[in-house]
């Protein structure tokens, strides 16, 4: 009976394993366009009645950036954050998202970002978390000793608009609570 008992745990525990690896290989990581990400962001703050600045918006996309890095090892948006002087910037996003226009997050614009609930879920507690700090606080927070951009600026031969590297990036997020 107990032989009975163990041949059936291993077959359970067999399909099991059979099972979490298909779905993890049928699981697409997506990246997303920064500037809809950004926007995407924007009209998540707007529906809450939260009103996100330049310097905001570029904080929060770095941190859904680093929580996603950490997290799967790939980046959820298709640009790299670089080391500006106020701290880590998305410099497509800074040139191409028009910040006094707010886009309902129902367009369809965002159709690929909300088929994605972990995205949406982390965007949403990312915006309740970090909104409440202004921009310098956030610009100073991105700048701390540590940081992956204090890390950067460090660096031998370092350049301003200098790809923040993914590595400094996804150590600093592992253990940051979003």
């Amino acid at each position: 009976m107990l032989k009975l008992i163990a041949s059936r745990i291993k077959h359970f525990k067999l399909k099991f394993v059979k099972f979490v690896i298909e779905v993890y290989m049928n699981m697409e990581l997506k990246t997303y366009d920064s500037v809809i990400a950004a926007k995407y962001l924007l009209a998540l703050a707007y529906k809450k009645g939260i009103v996100l600045n330049v310097t905001k918006v570029q904080k929060i996309l770095y941190i859904a950036y680093g929580y996603f890095l950490s997290k799967y090892e790939h980046p959820i948006v298709n640009e790299q954050p670089r080391a500006w002087p106020f701290g880590p910037v998305f410099p497509r996003t800074r040139k191409k998202v028009e910040y006094n226009i707010i886009i309902e997050v129902s367009n369809p614009i965002f159709d690929e970002i909300r088929q994605n609930e972990e995205l949406t879920t982390k965007f949403d507690s990312i915006i309740d978390k970090y909104s409440p700090y202004s921009a310098s606080q956030l610009s100073e927070w991105s700048h701390s000793v540590g940081s992956p951009w204090y890390q950067s600026t460090k660096l031998n031969g370092f350049n301003w608009n200098q790809a923040i590297p993914d590595l400094f990036i996804q150590s600093y997020f592992k253990e940051f609570n979003v």
